[in-house]
């Protein structure tokens, strides 16, 4: 029989080792560029790491998902907040997302569910193949069903709501044949460049009395749903006064979907989702953010949170999970993130003595420079006939030198238009006939 043997290791080298090992793990880190262990996301919602490490000086940061000032972050944050990682390409997903001429849409049918199979009695649809984004679903069904309870009446219908970018392919050629490169510019986002795009949208219309469809007008009962849409968080995405800003001519009869806080804001400042946008860049978390505050339809506190270009992940700080404080996250589509606090049952909430009331956006930046402002009510001499858009008189360049420059011409390389207009002006003969029945704009 042979006696074991055990070899004693020094403590020494034993401590050489284990430094060796934390200091390469570190390096390991740094060098992958922050990214996390994780599968891309497709499913249209943020990908959220929860930071819950413990007993460590990485406590409440994610050790894979380290950003730059992300200790100096969790030293500073208030106790009742936390550090929360996401993907930077979420940027591009969530109900608060801005597409406009600009801002291409970069997600196409996801989240969605068949409207026909699932709206209320209170509102009609126009198809039964006609999709929505799950997420507002019930804000629709609630929206129409609260009309129908005032007013009540069940003649709506919702004539568009999410389409395919090849489906706007098909509308914008239809209508520069039917009306036009200059008139569609007005009213037809560029394929990839239209909300419908995001299922967060729908246009409403109804049947004449000669069982034609036209779009609401806003008038009458309809007023309604103007001045109450966001109560159920929608708002008028394509405002009187804004056209020179969004690029789209008004629209009383497409909603887009927000969130109840944000189109309760939008629609008291009365300004355009550019405006938002652009202007809650100037409440971050560490400013307090921005209070919107209803008073018994709830209180909200909302910051802006830039995504870290040097990485692939951005740290988000967040309130702890608890049943007084909820909170979402949406990306903006542009160049971060948008958190949304509930603190309706939370006064005691750190943000709320530091969060700012005043609303502060340099709208003149945002303003498409030589674009007409078309807004019959305001300048009833010129634009007195509602149809005066399709004119060639409405384009008209009044500041240039000379009468043949058109309005039109001065947009097409700002729109990044010319293949379209190029292409389907001069091809008519290829482009879809349209059916008469396809009043869909935007």
């Amino acid at each position: 029989m042979t006696r074991s043997v055990k070899k004693s290791v020094p403590n020494g080298f034993l401590a050489v080792i284990v430094i060796m090992i934390f200091v390469s793990g570190i390096a390991a880190m740094l060098i992958s560029g922050h990214k996390l262990n994780a599968a891309k996301n497709t499913s249209g919602t943020l990908s959220v790491t929860s930071n819950t490490s413990s007993g460590n000086s990485l406590e409440g940061i994610n050790s894979e998902a380290i950003s730059p000032n992300a200790f100096e972050e969790k030293n500073n944050m208030p106790s009742d907040y936390r550090m929360i990682t996401v993907l930077n390409d979420d940027i591009y997903k969530g109900s608060l997302i801005l597409v406009n001429y600009q801002y291409e849409s970069h997600i196409d049918g996801e989240n969605l569910i068949n409207l026909y199979d699932n709206i209320s009695a209170s509102v009609g649809v126009k198809d039964d193949d006609m999709l929505i984004n799950n997420a507002i679903l019930k804000p629709i069904n609630d929206f129409f069903d609260g009309f129908k309870t005032e007013k009540g009446a069940t003649t709506i219908l919702i004539s568009s709501s999410y389409r395919s970018k090849s489906d706007q392919t098909k509308i914008y050629k239809d209508s520069v044949k039917e009306t036009g490169a200059r008139s569609t510019t007005y009213y037809v986002a560029v394929p990839g460049f239209s909300e419908h795009q995001t299922g967060y949208c729908f246009d409403t219309a109804l049947y004449n009395s000669y069982g034609e469809m036209m779009e609401l007008d806003g008038d009458g009962d309809f007023k309604w749903l103007i001045d109450h849409c966001c109560d159920y968080g929608f708002i008028i995405r394509y405002p009187q006064n804004k056209t020179n800003i969004t690029g789209i001519g008004y629209e009383a009869w497409h909603f887009r979907y927000l969130g109840i806080p944000h189109a309760y804001f939008i629609s008291e400042h009365k300004i355009c989702l550019e405006e938002y946008i652009s202007g809650l860049k100037n409440y971050t978390f560490d400013n307090g953010g921005l209070l919107i505050d209803k008073g018994d339809k709830g209180r909200w506190i909302v910051y802006y949170v830039p995504k870290l270009e040097a990485f692939n992940n951005t740290d988000i700080p967040v309130p702890v999970s608890s049943d007084k404080s909820s909170y979402t996250i949406s990306g903006n589509n542009v160049d971060g993130f948008i958190v949304t606090v509930d603190v309706t049952k939370d006064p005691s909430n750190s943000m709320i003595g530091k969060a700012k009331t005043e609303w502060m956006c340099n709208s003149a930046a945002l303003e498409i420079q030589g674009f007409e402002d078309y807004d019959p009510e305001q300048d009833s001499e010129r634009y007195a006939n509602s149809d005066d858009w399709e004119s060639d008189d409405f384009w008209k360049d009044e500041t240039s030198s000379s009468d043949e420059t058109s309005l039109a011409e001065t947009l097409e390389s700002r729109f990044e238009y010319e293949d379209y207009y190029n292409g389907y002006d001069n091809n008519a003969a290829d482009n879809t006939q349209n059916n008469g029945d396809n009043n869909e704009y935007d």
